[in-house]
């Protein structure tokens, strides 16, 4: 619903917010430049107005609490339901792993595709696409409510060993079925692009995890693969493991000894522990053997997500109750 009156759309924000926006409300049709849009602004898109509370944060990369302005927090002003609101955020980057470069660029049209594809799936944030008055591509979608993976793993306080007896069995099924979910977006020919544990939303903190945030566009067929193995690394290790954190923490892992190799790291990231089995011998060499399949000593790797889905499952089965049981 549109609130085109001035006053009648000031009231309806009072209403909502339980006060009165001081000065005129300012109405966005175009949003081209969205570092204009602040708090208690209104997007007018497709037929409905929605007014900004704030903005995404970045929870990563050292950006923790960076405000992300592309990203709007809003409430819909005819059923005051939060959505996150994406505008269109030109961005483009290459990187590269072992001796393959590669390019990563922000795409509002493939995330809409995406979105359209996986519509009603559990395991995905779910939205709507529109455009703006100037033909940029908008994505409206739904809140949801829960802590990232990673700041869910990042803020257990306790040993890594009664994490792996008590926790890890619980926390590995929904993440199976979310590496299947991508499995089941590559056999549809599209690819998520920016898989990481803060891109896994622990839905209203129940077993629902929520891939959110597949907006890039990358032409690296195996990116996606091998950020999942990123993935597995830290829900076996509770976390991320470096050399650096070795070093600077050795009382942590005190099964360590001197045989730590190049073989044992990370294939994507060198600098992480990918053989955990030697920081943690309590893992099991069955689950660590998948760990190993990331490593730069790899023999062989995984050729697709299936493969590493059905190693997992052979340890960690299916929960009969999961969508995933039906297939």
């Amino acid at each position: 619903m549109i609130f085109e009156d001035p006053q009648e759309l000031k009231q309806r924000i009072t209403e909502v917010i339980h006060r009165t926006p001081d000065g005129a409300v300012k109405v966005f049709e175009d949003m081209s430049n969205f570092m204009a849009i602040d708090a208690h602004s209104v997007l007018r898109i497709a037929g409905n107005d929605y007014l900004v509370v704030g903005h995404a944060r970045e929870g990563r990369f050292g950006l923790d609490e960076e405000p992300k302005f592309w990203v709007k927090s809003t409430l819909d002003l005819t059923t005051c339901e939060r959505k996150m609101i994406k505008l269109r955020f030109r961005e483009s980057f290459k990187s590269r792993i072992d001796k393959t470069d590669f390019r990563c660029m922000r795409s509002p049209m493939k995330e809409s595709a995406v979105l359209r594809m996986m519509k009603g799936h559990p395991n995905f944030m779910q939205g709507e696409s529109a455009f703006d008055a100037a033909g940029n591509p908008v994505r409206i979608l739904d809140f949801i409510k829960g802590p990232s993976l990673y700041n869910h793993l990042r803020n257990l306080a306790m040993s890594h060993e009664v994490y792996y007896h008590q926790i890890l069995p619980k926390i590995m099924p929904p993440v199976i079925e979310c590496m299947n979910a991508i499995g089941h977006l590559h056999r549809r020919g599209l690819h998520h692009g920016d898989i990481r544990a803060d891109h896994i939303i622990l839905k209203n903190r129940a077993t629902s995890y929520v891939w959110i945030d597949f907006d890039y566009v990358v032409d690296y067929p195996d990116y996606d693969l091998f950020c999942l193995g990123n993935i597995l690394q830290q829900v076996v290790g509770k976390g991320r493991h470096s050399l650096h954190d070795i070093r600077l923490r050795p009382s942590e892992y005190p099964a360590l000894d001197d045989t730590l190799a190049l073989n044992d790291m990370s294939f994507m990231l060198r600098h992480r522990v990918a053989n955990l089995r030697k920081l943690f011998p309590h893992i099991s060499p069955e689950l660590n053997e998948i760990l190993m399949h990331f490593s730069v000593g790899s023999t062989p790797p995984y050729d697709h997500v299936d493969d590493l889905v059905a190693n997992l499952r052979s340890i960690f089965p299916l929960d009969p109750s999961s969508p995933d049981a039906a297939e």
